[in-house]
């Protein structure tokens, strides 16, 4: 153990204190008793008081007043109260003795208090220590702390301006307590000046530092795995829809042409009527099929450029109409001018009423103007959409209790249209039943 650190550790003003005792002592309690005068108890109390004071400034201010104090008690005993008085010499060998015991005894009493004293520092300081530590692995085993938080807990218990972790060569700088923070990493502390038990400590904490650097990367490695290993099972899963939704209606044109050209002088004209019509509609779903995934992909990278403009919605709701299949089934009601990229909105329209058309035997599009805004709503009267599951139709690839006809990318491609123009799409439950499409976008611009 170092005995040092803890003489270090007492206050100013114990310093103050004891000096002053081991000087002043002394010649106050030489003062007091020669008050008393001729006393016939003979030096023996006289020698017990003095030796008292002695063990109090050692108390007091630690081993060297103590021994100052002693020295001085010993010189005032032998001038005032051992014969020949008055003088520094001795006369007795017995009182020599005394006084050699007394300084002997002081000295020894002066020691063994302050070991004691600095013992007791020591204690506390490794209490202090071990709390600090325990602290420490607590809060980080616990994953309480980051490395920035516990970066900032090193820099307010070691009193550095600031405290850092720093890889590659060791930082150099006069002002900063530099330690290895393992594979690599130094934590440097800015500012601080550090004792041996301190820096141990400090030593401690930078360990604590790279452990928990070492586990963000980790974890930060794990979720990076996770990631790609998701988007590998999306991507396994598109590929998969995709192309089975894909060889349904290819599938169909094959056999319709086959048929037509191996058949073709055996079959009537109601029968070719009917292949073509079939080959029609096989084209017309595998070109749904290829704009909804052009669409996506021109979302997800951002090449969606509407150019808006102000449009009465009755255009854009007739071309999106013209040409879909069920069309005759949708009702339109009034509708107002909205400040849209028509295009992108007969997009929106298209999928929505194509979407509500597979569902319900009858859909409703109408429109209002509210403020600068306009809602134009496609509603439908099918079996709805549980409200927990509403959020999640507008995700690529659902196929809400729809089995084979697409490859779920309508409403997330009619979702990313009306934002890009600025608008927005919910879907809300259909008074007496069925699903309601709201598309929110800007209203007329004058």
């Amino acid at each position: 153990m170092d005995d040092r650190a803890p003489a270090a550790a007492l206050s100013p003003r114990r310093h103050v204190l004891g000096w002053t005792l081991a000087v002043g002592g002394p010649a106050v309690l030489t003062g007091v008793l020669e008050s008393f005068g001729h006393r016939p108890s003979g030096t023996a109390l006289d020698t017990m008081l003095y030796l008292s004071l002695t063990v109090g400034v050692a108390l007091v201010g630690g081993r060297w007043p103590a021994l100052v104090a002693a020295v001085l008690g010993a010189l005032l005993l032998n001038y005032f109260f051992i014969p020949p008085r008055h003088t520094l010499n001795v006369a007795s060998g017995t009182d020599v003795l005394t006084l050699v015991v007394f300084v002997v005894t002081g000295a020894a009493v002066a020691a063994v208090v302050d070991a004691a004293a600095r013992r007791r520092v020591q204690a506390r300081i490794a209490e202090q220590e071990a709390a600090t530590l325990a602290m420490l692995n607590r809060q980080v085993l616990g994953g309480e702390y980051d490395v920035s938080r516990l970066l900032a807990l090193a820099r307010d218990t070691f009193g550095a301006t600031t405290a850092e972790l720093a890889t590659g060569a060791p930082p150099t700088g006069a002002a900063a307590v530099v330690l290895p923070a393992g594979a690599g990493g130094w934590l440097v502390l800015h500012d601080a000046v550090l004792g041996d038990r301190e820096r141990s400590v400090a030593a401690a904490f930078a360990s604590h530092v790279g452990v928990l650097r070492e586990r963000e990367e980790l974890a930060r490695q794990s979720m990076a795995a996770r990631q790609l290993e998701a988007g590998n099972r999306t991507r396994t899963a598109l590929l998969a829809a995709v192309s089975h939704d894909l060889r349904t209606p290819l599938a169909g044109l094959r056999s319709a042409a086959e048929t037509l050209r191996v058949h073709d002088h055996q079959l009537g004209e109601g029968e070719r009527h009917e292949l073509l019509n079939a080959m029609d509609s096989s084209i017309s779903r595998l070109t749904t099929m290829v704009s909804d995934l052009l669409d996506m992909s021109r979302l997800q990278t951002g090449a969606v450029l509407p150019i808006a403009d102000d449009v009465p919605l009755r255009e854009v709701v007739g071309r999106a109409l013209a040409g879909l299949d069920g069309a005759e089934r949708v009702e339109v009601g009034e509708l107002p001018t909205a400040y849209v990229d028509a295009g992108l909105l007969e997009r929106v329209v298209a999928n929505l009423v194509a979407n509500a058309l597979r569902f319900s035997e009858l859909v409703r599009i109408d429109g209002v103007a509210d403020g600068r805004r306009v809602r134009l709503r496609v509603v439908d009267h099918g079996p709805g959409v549980a409200a927990a599951d509403r959020a999640r139709i507008f995700e690529p690839f659902q196929r809400e209790g729809d089995v084979g006809t697409g490859v779920g990318l309508g409403l997330a491609v009619a979702r990313g249209l009306t934002e890009a123009q600025g608008g927005s799409l919910e879907a809300e439950e259909t008074p007496g039943g069925g699903l309601t499409m709201v598309v929110d976008v800007p209203g007329e611009s004058s």
